[in-house]
Order: structure tokens, then sequence, then C-alpha cells
């Protein structure tokens, strides 16, 4: 079985990359995220559990992160766990990171007891070339904005977005998967060609329509910091929220 890798050659520069969180009215920050805009790695968590969740989202962040600094190295390796004809090579290795750090979690969830066990929801993206692809699991969601016009990408999986489609927020997030709850976990894969000018949001389940807005609306990397501090003064989330910015 073969896998296309007719992207390796399309080079697309990210002008910038940034990620930040925003601290709710819940007292435990359990978002972690990872940004490495070199190798084109781009991961965001939504741990839930207290600070189980939070020790559950740095551990599913930092093993997706270490399997793709891995693998990715080298395109033509043999993937230790799974080939699916399709998705494109770049889309195989984010697959198999999400395995592998499932099972690096399941791994420490198993040495606790059932309730100091935590979960998290997570986001990944993988850039090859001008490839994006895109791992879901929970409650994360990714949004694109592209001459003006801006589009849910990614979805998030859960209770409420099921049960009602067109539901945009929500403070109260059930993931339907999670990282740490299910050894045979089959995160949601999403290929996108990306193009000069693009924006891009990885946000969790409490970064809002109005935040994304903001960050939309920048002229300029210069702007960010004012905005950031502008988004944060105006937050009335009950929940945390996290989110990674790019612009192509």
């Amino acid at each position: 079985m073969s896998v296309s890798n007719s992207w390796k050659k399309e080079k697309l520069p990210i002008q910038w990359a940034e990620g930040f969180q925003l601290q709710g009215m819940a007292p435990v920050q359990e978002d972690f995220f990872e940004v490495n805009p070199k190798r084109g790695i781009f991961i965001l968590a939504d741990g839930f559990g207290g600070t189980s969740g939070k020790k559950a989202a740095e551990i599913a962040v930092k093993s997706v992160k270490k399997f793709l600094e891995q693998e990715a190295g080298d395109l033509d390796a043999t993937l230790p766990f799974e080939l699916r004809s399709y998705f494109s090579l770049a889309g195989n290795i984010l697959f198999n990171a999400i395995s592998y750090a499932n099972q690096q979690l399941i791994k420490e969830n198993e040495s606790l007891v059932m309730m100091e066990r935590g979960g998290a929801s997570l986001i990944a993206g993988y850039l090859e070339g001008k490839l994006l692809a895109l791992a879901n699991v929970g409650a994360c969601r990714l949004h694109l904005s592209r001459d003006g016009k801006v589009k849910e990408v990614v979805t998030p999986k859960t209770l409420e977005r099921q049960s009602n489609p067109f539901l945009e927020e929500s403070d109260s997030s059930i993931p339907l998967m999670s990282f740490g709850t299910a050894k045979n976990l089959e995160p949601e894969i999403t290929e996108i060609e990306l193009m000069a000018g693009d924006q891009l949001c990885f946000g969790t389940s409490g970064f809002r329509l109005a935040m994304r807005e903001k960050l939309f609306q920048l002229k300029s990397h210069n702007e960010f910091s004012h905005c950031i501090d502008e988004i944060s003064s105006n937050n009335q989330c009950v929940s945390n929220a996290s989110a990674l910015f790019l612009r192509f």
C-alpha cells in the first residue's frame, strides 16, 4: 500500500504563528499547547479532570509532538502502526502520532485509581509543503479565514454539537471521544491545501466567536499583543480557553 507524497516540494511559508491561553472562572488551567513552525507542528489540547486533566493534556500534546518530530524527519520511514491509502503521508504520520500519544496516556491512567484519571480533547496540525493535515479528537475546532470568508474546517465532536449542529458556542462541552479514555481511538483526519494569505485559528471549547473575529481582523503581527490584551480583558467565559493563530 502506498500513499501520496506529491506535496513535499510545494513550500508555503508561515508568516507567523502564536499560541495563548485565557483564564476563565475555572480554577485550574487544563489546556496545553506546543507550536513548532519550522517543523510545521501545531498542537492544542483541552484537558478535563482538574489537575489530572492538566497532566493529561500535557502528556497528549508532548507525545504527539515527539512522534511527529521523530517520524516526520524521514518521510520514507515505515510507520509502526497503520497506513491508510486515502490519507496523504502527512495525514498517516499524524494519524499514527495520535494513536501513539493515546497509548502513552492510557498507560499513565492505568496506574491511577478511576477518580484520579484525566482525559483530553486535542487538535493537531502537521504541515507538509502547502498541505495541512489535521487530526481532531473531542471538543476542539479549527476555523480558516480566506479572502474575507471564514469557514469552520474542523468541528468539535461533542454531545452538544451532535444534538444541535448549528451551535457555535458552549461553556459546557462533553466530548464524544477523548485521549486517555479508550484504547481504540479513532481521530478525525482532515487535509486541506493552504494558500498565501490564509489565516487559521485552532481553539478549545471556551474560545468564542468574538475572540476569533478579532484575530482575523489583525493587519500585522505588531497588533497581536494588544489584541490578546483586549480579548483577555473582555473574557467572560466560565471555562478557560486557548488558541493557536497562524498566518500564511
